[in-house]
């Protein structure tokens, strides 16, 4: 599975603290919460193979993404899926 080989190369990416995904894809939805020593890193990880394809293949979910980014202090890691939609919800009354 695509998805997965993709969590796996970002749980061992240079820059990488950790990654997390949750897949839901017969609703074509993919929620992953990671946490980068910085941009560049996730960058450099997002245009390596096999993410590279996957992202941008044939098949491709990314066409409707929304991507977000927070600093967090090392010590608020690991930041846990409640606090990450939290943050997702409160962005988005803002953005509204």
């Amino acid at each position: 599975m695509p998805c997965r080989r993709a969590d796996s190369q970002a749980s061992g990416a240079p820059g990488a603290y950790g990654a997390s995904l949750i897949a839901e894809p017969f609703k074509r939805t993919f929620w992953t919460l990671s946490a980068w020593q910085d941009k560049e890193s996730l960058y450099t990880y997002a245009r390596t193979e096999p993410h590279r394809s996957i992202m941008t293949g044939p098949r491709s979910t990314s066409k409707d993404s929304t991507f977000t980014f927070w600093q967090v202090p090392a010590a608020g890691l690991p930041l846990d899926r409640t606090e990450a939609r939290r943050r997702l919800a409160e962005q988005r009354t803002s953005d509204a």
